[in-house]
């Protein structure tokens, strides 16, 4: 009678691990992210402000482009504040006419680099997160607007909003939008330029 007793009590066992394992897993969904750091590829559409340019009797376009690279975030505790820093790359490419006549195109090959603070409901709190940002820049270009043979850089504000939709518990789809503001000459005058710098990819958690 003693050896059936543990028999007896082992399938009251089993159900009650049966029941617990659906709770513990819902109760593991609920809980917030910890991830600190995210990684992100992005590719997307590079969109230049102020388009028109000229040097002696040749009209410039600064024409639209793609647009790649990678973003590391760092988020504080709370969910509220992140940093972020940037790097990209697009060919920019430029049109030349003259006499209403295409003469051709170049690129500029423009390299990107942002640094911004983060503002909004971060990755470290379960479902979408959203952010504003506003940070500095820096717009290099290995060959000018104006002239292929000479590099140039701009200095940069930058104004930016980030939207992630989570996949799973470490990846998740980065939508974001980078204005990059600044004063240049491209033959027609200082004036204010607005170049915008349109993304999506996957953001990598840990």
């Amino acid at each position: 009678m003693l050896k059936m007793l543990p028999n007896a009590a082992l399938p009251a066992t089993l159900v009650a691990a049966l029941c617990a394992a659906p709770l513990a897993a819902q109760s593991t969904m609920e809980q917030p992210r910890t991830h600190a750091v995210e990684l992100t590829f992005h590719g997307g559409y590079f969109q230049p402000g102020g388009t028109g340019g000229l040097v002696g009797g040749v009209s410039l376009t600064r024409r639209s482009a793609w647009v790649g690279g990678v973003r590391f975030n760092a988020y504080a505790p709370g969910g509220r504040f992140g940093v972020e820093v940037a790097g990209s790359y697009s060919p920019e490419r430029i049109l030349q006419s003259s006499g209403g006549n295409n003469i051709g195109s170049r690129r500029t090959n423009a390299l990107i680099g942002t640094a911004k603070f983060m503002l909004g409901r971060s990755p470290r709190k379960s479902g979408i997160s959203y952010m504003i940002s506003g940070g500095l820049g820096a717009l290099h270009r290995k060959k000018s607007v104006l002239d292929s043979s000479v590099k140039s850089t701009n200095l940069t504000g930058v104004a930016g909003l980030m939207i992630r939709i989570p996949i799973d518990g470490q990846v998740g789809l980065r939508l974001d939008g980078d204005d990059l503001i600044y004063k240049a000459d491209y033959g027609t005058g200082n004036k204010l330029r607005n170049d915008l710098v349109l993304t999506a990819g996957l953001g990598i958690s840990w």
